[in-house]
């Protein structure tokens, strides 16, 4: 482009630049009346949140369906764990050889490996106690009413755990013999608990997604091939645990979360139409205030999670499945006052198109539920000035016009 050329294009741009929304066109509106009227602002409010409706109930996942298996001697929680072990086989083939199969004769000795997952290892000097159950055992037993077979009369073994153990598979040597009557068919039921100079936990993997205990039998084969020997492992026909307290509904003016049978709670917000709207939300925090401190394992944390709620069947409503429109937050056992738990994106979600047509209710749950023993409590709106609250920073309206 030649100079002179270059010159008039600048010139050019200057003067448009200079007419900015000044010219008229030729529709009924002037462009002037388009343009915002102020530079954007910020307005921050505080919800009470008062008339909020929330309720909480336990049991959305069971003990029975818990993914570890439990043994404490803590104050707040006491544990103990009951396995059924099916019958092994009664025989097995003997390849290379003109036998059909060789039966079972004697019993030489018992290995239980479990998969620990969560201790405490500040605590050392761990030991566990096995007893042995009624091979139909009631799986509906209370803490209390296991207390009868945990005696010395029943009593399998005492192994010790390494103060070096941690997560992952472990075998322990329980007793060179086991007796089993003729009328247990040769099932097996074990009660599991825990030792140690202080009050302590452990938790050990329950075959639901994580690694099952296996009770393997070694055994001599019967006269006159005795010299055989050969090993069965057999997985838990039934694992589960009694606590103590024993678990109940939270109580009026409790918010619970976790825990196990674990509890979720539901709330429904009362909010002004102002912030909740995709475009406009720039913060939003949950606050919530706890009653007591979170529980669970020393030095552990697990999240709590708000979602949204799509179709409102009360406990059994159905949430929104992109985590995205989810809020969320770390805990960690011990701590107390109050938690801030992100609510913009799911007050995003409610000005969209999708989620404006969905109630005003979230669900708040643990994570990841049914692999954790902690659990928090929070007031509810109930409570006065310590019920839920939201705070909120949105965009305030604009009009267009002349400035």
């Amino acid at each position: 482009m030649s100079a002179w050329r270059s010159a008039v294009f600048v010139t050019g741009l200057a003067a448009a630049a200079a007419m900015g929304c000044q010219e008229k066109v030729t529709t009924p509106s002037r462009c002037p009346a388009l343009c915002p009227a102020s530079k954007v602002e910020l307005a921050d409010t505080l919800l009470a949140l008062a008339d909020t409706a929330d309720t909480s109930v336990r049991g959305f996942v069971l003990i029975r369906e818990a993914t570890y298996l439990l043994a404490s001697t803590l104050d707040s929680l006491q544990a103990v764990t009951l396995i059924r072990f099916s019958a092994h086989d009664t025989m097995w083939t003997v390849s290379g050889t003109n036998l059909d199969s060789l039966y079972v004769g004697t019993q030489d000795s018992l290995v239980l490996t479990l998969s620990l997952a969560q201790r405490d290892t500040t605590v050392k000097n761990l030991r566990m106690v096995i007893w042995r159950l009624p091979a139909q055992f009631d799986t509906g037993a209370t803490y209390q009413s296991v207390q009868p077979f945990l005696a010395d009369s029943t009593l399998i073994d005492t192994v010790a755990i390494a103060d070096t153990a941690i997560a992952g598979s472990h075998t322990f040597n329980i007793a060179d013999s086991l007796h089993i009557p003729p009328g247990d068919s040769g099932v097996v039921s074990l009660a599991i608990g825990i030792v140690a100079p202080s009050k302590t936990a452990l938790t050990f993997g329950s075959g639901n997604l994580s690694t099952a205990p296996l009770l393997t039998t070694y055994v001599h084969a019967r006269a006159p091939f005795d010299t055989a020997t050969s090993l069965f492992s057999v997985s838990p026909s039934v694992a589960l645990f009694v606590l103590n307290p024993a678990p109940v509904q939270p109580p009026p003016g409790i918010l619970a979360v976790g825990g196990i049978p674990t509890a979720r709670t539901l709330m429904r917000l009362s909010l002004p139409k102002l912030v909740v709207d995709s475009a406009s939300v720039v913060r939003a925090t949950l606050l919530l205030n706890t009653v007591g401190a979170v529980g669970g394992f020393a030095g552990d944390s697990f999240y709590v999670v708000a979602e949204p709620v799509v179709r409102d069947y009360g406990v059994k409503s159905v949430l929104w499945p992109d985590s995205a429109t989810s809020g969320i937050v770390l805990v960690h056992q011990g701590q107390s006052g109050q938690i801030q738990l992100d609510m913009a994106p799911i007050l995003r979600f409610w000005g969209t198109a999708q989620g404006d047509s969905t109630p005003r209710l979230i669900m708040l749950r643990g994570y990841p539920e049914g692999s954790i023993l902690g659990a928090v409590n929070f007031a509810s709106h109930t409570a006065g000035a310590l019920g839920p609250q939201l705070e909120v920073t949105y965009v305030k309206p604009y009009s267009f016009g002349v400035p």
